[in-house]
């Protein structure tokens, strides 16, 4: 059982109403429990080579920008998925789930709106600096990469929002999500050396915010980055007994189960990556329409370090082993549970049978 001791401040989250029963994606996990991950049936997009912020830590500019690929327009992003699904038998390409990143997907949210309806599930991944659509139909992520001062820092490293008493983009952020707290907002979070302090009271702020979910990564060195923001894996483990301090009391706040952090330990990351489930089975296509490299993260992404959340997280929902005996401890826990308020309940119903003096 992780160790509350870790936490530094005080936490005492608010229940939360729980799930009314299995969603059709909890249904979807069953057939990957039995049956692995079809081909394909993960991906991302690019929908775009443009930002309006350039964040220290982001792969998609470590490289000269002048030679990122060009652009398709909306109608030869039809044409393409048309293709894909043409050429394709169902089970090469199901059309599952789709990741709309870049760049930021909503300087070109008009592409997403056309073609989200080929994938049964649409996510899309966004700095939270733009109004966010009106789309019950698509999870959102916003990233967050520290307290307000430090993701500052990281994303607005040149002050361009913050210069002449404007607006920080933290605030714009604040002020996007509250409007859009209806759609059911998850937060996004990068760790890094300099962020990692910040866990705690992210976590607090956006759960008290209204969040749907949170949902961690590790920074993953890339070339042109710099590599000083990796955690090494000592760090990394001390940060994750943090982490799963947190879930404890957080719950199915956190997206990511207990064991995806633990497959993300020192001693189990590189039997994830060097079998990485994201390079094997997902598809990543930039955003002229053609493959990336080994993963939307490109060819140059370090993966002996990787912190990427998506290997970890496809690989908890396929390992059979560590599946079954979460299930057993959640068995174990929910009758301890249970025993726990039967004998309460027997022994005040014992207390009030008892003749009094």
């Amino acid at each position: 059982m992780p160790d509350a001791t870790l936490l530094e401040l005080q936490h005492d989250p608010a229940p939360r109403p729980g799930k009314r029963g299995p969603s059709a994606y909890d249904l979807a996990k069953i057939g990957f429990f039995l049956f692995g991950f079809p081909k394909n049936a993960f991906g991302s997009i690019d929908v775009t080579n443009r930002c309006n912020l350039r964040c220290r830590h982001c792969y998609y500019y470590a490289g000269p920008e002048e030679e990122l690929p060009g652009e398709l327009d909306a109608d030869a992003w039809v044409e393409r998925l048309e293709a894909l699904r043409r050429e394709n038998p169902f089970w090469e390409f199901p059309f599952f789930n789709c990741s709309w990143v870049g760049g930021d997907p909503l300087i070109r949210k008009g592409i997403i709106e056309r073609c989200k309806k080929y994938f049964r599930y649409n996510t899309v991944v966004t700095n939270g600096t733009m109004p966010i659509p009106d789309w019950p139909d698509v999870n959102w992520y916003v990233s967050i990469d520290g307290d307000e001062e430090l993701h500052e820092s990281i994303r607005d490293p040149e002050r361009r929002y913050r210069g002449n008493g404007g607006k920080g983009i933290y605030r714009r952020i604040q002020d996007n999500v509250a409007k859009s707290k209806h759609l059911g907002i998850s937060v996004a979070y990068c760790i890094n050396r300099e962020n990692a302090r910040c866990i705690e009271s992210v976590v607090k702020e956006w759960y008290e915010a209204g969040a749907k979910h949170i949902t961690f990564d590790f920074f993953t060195p890339v070339e042109g980055l710099d590599d000083r923001l990796w955690l090494d894996y000592a760090e990394r483990d001390r940060v994750i007994d943090k982490l799963l301090a947190l879930r404890r009391l957080y719950g199915d706040f956190f997206v990511l189960p207990a064991r995806a952090f633990e497959l993300m330990r020192s001693e189990n990351c590189r039997d994830v990556t060097d079998a990485c489930l994201l390079r094997t089975k997902s598809f990543a296509l930039d955003a002229s329409g053609k493959p990336k490299g080994k993963c939307v993260m490109g060819d140059t992404a370090d993966c002996d370090r990787c912190g990427c959340v998506v290997p970890f997280y496809l690989r908890s929902l396929t390992d059979r082993g560590m599946i079954l005996r979460d299930l057993g401890a959640s068995a174990v826990d929910g009758a301890q549970r249970l025993a726990a308020r039967v004998g309460f309940r027997w022994a005040v119903s014992a207390e009030r049978r008892s003749p009094r003096a």
